[in-house]
């Protein structure tokens, strides 16, 4: 389906006022209503009370303007018929590039925008994409009655709810498969970190003795003549050296090991329990559209 920018698309409301004339409430200028001012006509009449155009001109003018608005509403309603019967078809891209163009012709047609999420997901039945078509879906439900959420809540819902019940009795099979798993690994992994904890409690001990040797014979090399003392507290630091990296080495294969010993503790840490993580996060998306649909309309 080709991407449309219709940021500026609205329902058409438009208000106008005179310029300084104070709005009669606050709710003149509410919700999605643009408002426009415009000058006051009386200040341009001349001394015999006409303005520029006449009253029959001005009459013409706004029948005129009427008719535009009715062709495209008229004409929006035939692409959405269209769209629909696309989608009844199958048709999934032409169905969304006709519910674009007839939002695209009124943007006050909730069943245009409703039209796009159905496309994107599959009539509400995949909601893994629904976030590509979140502005359609606001202004959808913004823009429908109370009345057409209900009879939307009354369509969908049972099935929504079904899924969701489905996908519980996925979580619940895939959270007995991630504390099997986890259990069949623990004594595994309780064993590496244990030896791993062991090994770097070694070497870093070997590491600190032949540092503090070499440190402590550095200090007599000036003091004793010959290389009794030279020879070893340079073997006794390229040994402090080399047990550096070893150390290092070993920390590392500790942290890993207690890293999974730590998952293998965690419920959730294996592929089963992600699995069933991201089946409830798609069971919470799948709530909030039920939500929305049940919703009293504001």
């Amino acid at each position: 389906m080709e991407e449309r920018n219709l940021e500026l698309d609205d329902d058409g409301r438009i208000k106008l006022k005179k310029t300084g004339e104070a709005l009669a409430s606050a709710e003149e200028a509410e919700g999605d209503e643009l408002l426009i001012e415009v000058p006051d006509f009386e200040e341009f009449r001349g001394e015999d009370g006409k303005v520029g155009l006449s009253d029959e001109e001005l009459a013409a003018k706004a029948k005129e303007r009427e008719e535009r608005a009715a062709a495209k509403k008229a004409r929006a309603a035939a692409l959405l018929a269209e769209a629909d019967g696309l989608f009844d078809a199958g048709d999934l891209l032409g169905a969304g590039e006709k519910y674009l163009d007839s939002a695209a012709e009124d943007p006050s047609l909730w069943r245009a925008w409703f039209g796009v999420v159905r496309v994107q997901t599959e009539d509400l039945t995949d909601f893994h994409a629904v976030y590509d078509c979140q502005k359609a879906y606001e202004r959808a439900f913004r823009r429908m009655s109370g009345e057409e959420r209900a009879a939307l809540a009354e369509r969908y819902v049972p099935s929504l709810e079904g899924m969701i019940a489905e996908n519980e009795k996925e979580i619940e099979k895939l959270t007995a498969e991630d504390e099997a798993a986890r259990a069949a690994s623990r004594g595994e992994k309780q064993a590496a970190y244990k030896k791993g904890g062991v090994r770097f409690a070694l070497f870093a001990a070997l590491f600190v003795l032949f540092a503090a040797a070499g440190g402590a014979l550095s200090a007599f090399i000036r003091s004793v003549p010959g290389n009794q003392i030279l020879i070893p507290a340079v073997l006794c630091i390229a040994a402090a050296v080399v047990l550096l990296f070893v150390t290092a080495w070993a920390a590392k294969g500790f942290f890993a090991a207690k890293s999974a010993y730590g998952a293998a503790l965690r419920p959730g840490s294996s592929a089963a329990g992600k699995k069933a993580a991201e089946l409830r996060e798609y069971d919470e998306l799948i709530a909030s559209v039920i939500d929305d649909l049940r919703a009293e309309k504001k």
